[in-house]
């Protein structure tokens, strides 16, 4: 439910026993009111690497959502209970992880207030929850909200650092190995809880209980290096620039994430959306961008990225910094590096900038063409395999002909060895950002720029097509833009491109 008041109606249900886990249940409720839930006994003690749940779900008439949660027993019972959650389709629940189906996230037709369904596109979300945190928000391609019956395979798989996810619906996939940091194993049961609607609504579920596979072991732990603390970023100073002392090469990280916060310093949030970066310097005097975010409007938040792709130059003593395009009031900011030790399954050794800037975009005078020449590099003898990692974002509206470069989808093209490959840069999730509600225009489709969101990179395996010691050659083509205003309005997209090797 994308909405900001409780649901607090007389309710009307019909619930069946509840046989143990291991057997098909139904689950049926209708009626409109409050959360109607039931839960299951554990089906093995210990915890697992892996959870699986499959079930069905069907939806009679208009209702708010579903929710699905592996209870944590160690702070709930081991019995047949479901924890109280106000809100099912958010299943937001400390220590424990959910997945909610939302069935109601109404259109608005007001740009700045606080719900995000500004394109009227469907109602059926999917979310997944972690520690009493929405991490993720998607469209489901399959309107499971309709009525039919609906398969529903959600599977947690536990590595380092986190879990990976995957939820599919009917066989489609709404999330297939998503990395969701910080989500530990744990004991667990299931527990199921369904929103009525406004309307009288019905939900039933069967569910063949949990599949728990390889029971865990100790996880490994992290290392933990403060990069900044309450660094603030203002007008007066949009750069902050420390030496760090990280680990030497001697040992091998198997994951480094990076933790990022934004909160409020003595002056007040900047009410705007802000390109920002946090960047590294290499022993070569080059700067590495490693994360790209941009700012939220009005508020707070904390995101964690893996960026082990640049553990080679996350080693030793170290520059960095932090830079957010703020003109009025700022931000304050912490940076910290986990250093989860182990054995990588292939290590990134070697990052190669490609190109680099904030371009104008659409000026004749100044075409941007011109700022990506081809490169043309040789891959290191010990490579065996390679990615090209792109980031990129539009800024700039009206007057720029057609609301360039923030507003207006663009394709490109990248050629590696004679291989092309396209893209269009364009974010239509802004409006399901779990960093909401913001003020402003945060829930409009943009060109790669996501307000109180990580950019997100666009990532080609060139593996096949590149040899260890031999020449490569990479070519980036924007697609072809005029900016009729251009010398009056500036167009911009902010690139930063590099070739990471492994061994």
């Amino acid at each position: 439910m994308n909405r900001s008041f409780p649901l607090v109606l007389p309710l009307l249900l019909a619930v069946c026993p509840l046989p143990a886990a291991s057997e098909p249940v139904i689950l049926s409720a209708e009626g409109a009111g409050g959360p109607v839930t039931t839960g299951f006994v554990r089906s093995a003690s210990g915890a697992f690497l892996s959870v699986e749940a499959r079930f069905t779900v069907q939806f009679g008439g208009k209702a708010e959502g579903l929710g699905f949660v592996l209870v944590n027993t160690s702070t709930h019972a081991h019995g047949a209970t479901a924890p109280a959650i106000p809100r099912w389709e958010e299943p937001n629940i400390a220590g424990a992880f959910g997945v909610g189906f939302d069935t109601s996230n109404p259109p608005t037709r007001d740009r700045f207030n606080a719900d995000g369904n500004i394109y009227g596109r469907p109602e059926h979300e999917v979310s997944l929850h972690w520690n009493g945190r929405e991490m993720a928000n998607a469209l489901s391609p399959v309107a499971y909200e309709d009525g039919d019956r609906h398969d529903v395979m959600v599977r947690v798989g536990y590595v380092t650092a986190g879990a990976n996810v995957t939820v599919t619906i009917d066989g489609q996939s709404v999330y297939a190995e998503l990395f969701v940091p910080d989500m530990h194993p744990y004991e667990c049961r299931a527990a199921f809880g369904f929103s009525p609607g406004d309307e009288p609504s019905s939900c039933a579920i069967d569910f063949d209980g949990l599949v728990l596979s390889e029971p865990a072991g100790a996880m490994p732990s992290s290392e933990r290096f403060s990069v900044f603390e309450g660094a603030v970023l203002n007008a007066g100073q949009q750069t902050r620039e420390t030496t760090v002392d990280l680990p030497d090469a001697t040992r091998q990280a198997e994951r480094i994430m990076l933790t990022l916060t934004l909160g409020a310093p003595a002056g007040g949030i900047d009410p705007w959306d802000r390109a920002g970066h946090v960047y590294v310097f290499g022993d070569d005097g080059q700067r590495y961008e490693i994360l790209r975010f941009i700012t939220p409007f009005g508020r707070g938040c904390q995101w964690k990225a893996d960026v082990t792709d640049f553990q080679s130059l996350l080693r030793g003593k170290r520059r960095m910094a932090v830079s957010i395009s703020t003109w009025v009031k700022g931000w304050s900011v912490d940076v910290a590096l986990d250093y989860y030790w182990g054995t990588p399954d292939r290590e990134a050794f070697r990052v190669t900038n490609l190109w680099q800037g904030d371009f104008e975009y659409g000026n004749p005078q100044d075409p941007m063409d011109a700022e990506f020449p081809t490169c043309t590099l040789t891959l290191d003898p010990r490579a065996t395999s390679a990615k090209l990692r792109l980031v990129v974002t539009g800024h700039g509206m009206h007057p720029n002909t057609d609301n360039a470069a923030e507003f207006m989808p663009a394709k490109r093209k990248v050629t590696v060895n004679g291989k092309a490959f396209s893209n269009l840069l364009w974010r239509t999730d802004n409006y399901l950002n779990p960093c909401r509600p913001q003020g402003g225009t945060w829930k409009y489709d943009r060109a790669g720029w996501g307000p109180g969101a990580l950019v997100i990179p666009w990532e080609i395996d060139v593996s096949d097509l590149v040899k260890p010691g031999e020449p490569v050659t990479i070519d980036y083509a924007p697609q072809p833009y005029v900016n009729e205003n251009a010398g009056k309005s500036r167009a911009n997209h902010i690139v930063e491109a590099v070739l990471i090797e492994y061994r």
